[in-house]
């Protein structure tokens, strides 16, 4: 392996409960690569106007790290592309590699990404393997991504790496997205445009940690987010009026069929959904708990997709 450096960007917004082992697990990765070969490393945490306790978190966990960990505040949430500009703009390594703060990495990680760049040559960028787990004991499991994991995006920022001059070269995130959804799609379709080629690294492997949805309160949030992501959807659509435009954000009838068939022909919904959610549960149902609770979510973002002009 070469001289390349690397600067980690991790957004966080209200994960206290999480970005301390985001960066722990993040620290072990980097030390691991700088063993391997890597020249340097960084981590870069843009808080984006936290209201918990993420940034005494981070400043806590920052000084066991064995690499330097940078504080970036935002005074107030601003959304995920926004802050990770301000991480791109701060950044001193020439790989960029973006984690979400509720991604916890494995130890290989930040050298798998390394590694795929300097043997691929100069014109990709790589997305890592993401599982979607439960809880820290799912993680420890050490399970490859399954059927659910499966993404087609051109790209994921919660495990993805791309070079600093060619973020640079397409004027980094639009931060007309300013707020949850679409940013790292958009780009993704920037950087092909470039010329640039995705390659996946399933040994890039990471955990993206979702705990299930038990509490009316929890699933309010959610479902905010999902009309934000509907808000933002027409933003997209604006930058890509194309018919592959409208498919990705599912800006069609056939979607709200769909959606309509995998909710039980309609009988689950947003005032029904933990219920049946539980139900699942107790039954060792998980995949139908989360077609359920994905399914309502979906449901919500399309029905303000659609009334939104």
């Amino acid at each position: 392996m070469g001289s390349m450096e690397v600067s980690c960007i991790v957004p966080v917004h209200n994960r206290a409960n999480l970005v301390g082992e985001c960066l722990r697990r993040l620290d072990l990765a980097c030390r691991e690569a700088m063993d391997g070969g890597v020249s340097g490393a960084e981590i870069l945490v843009v808080d984006d106007g936290s209201t918990d306790a993420s940034t005494e978190v981070v400043e806590q966990v920052a000084r066991g790290c064995t690499v330097p960990v940078r504080l970036v505040r935002l005074s107030h949430r601003s959304g995920p592309a926004v802050a990770r500009n301000h991480g791109v703009r701060a950044a001193k390594g020439e790989l960029i590699i973006f984690v979400d703060s509720d991604v916890l990495v494995t130890r290989r990680f930040v050298q798998a990404h390394a590694t795929i760049h300097e043997s691929a040559g100069p014109s990709v960028y790589v997305v890592g393997a993401l599982r979607t787990v439960a809880d820290l004991a799912e993680v420890a499991r050490e399970e490859r991504p399954g059927p659910w994991d499966v993404s087609t995006n051109p790209l994921d920022t919660a495990n993805a790496s791309v070079r600093l001059d060619h973020l640079l070269q397409v004027g980094l995130f639009d931060e007309a997205f300013n707020g949850y959804g679409w940013e790292d799609i958009d780009l993704g379709l920037r950087l092909q445009s470039l010329g640039l080629r995705k390659i996946k690294a399933p040994q890039a492997l990471a955990y993206h940690v979702k705990p299930p949805v038990r509490s009316h309160q929890e699933l309010q949030r959610l479902l905010a987010l999902e009309r934000e992501r509907a808000r933002l959807a027409h933003v997209f659509l604006r930058k890509h009026p194309t018919l592959t435009g409208r498919w990705t954000v599912q800006a069609s009838r056939a979607h709200l069929a769909l959606n309509w068939l995998l909710r039980g022909f309609g009988l689950v919904h947003a005032g029904n959904v933990l219920r049946w959610a539980e139900w699942a549960r107790r039954r060792r149902l998980g995949a139908l708990c989360r077609l359920w609770l994905s399914g309502v979510l979906t449901q919500e973002y399309l029905r303000q997709l659609h009334h939104t002009p």
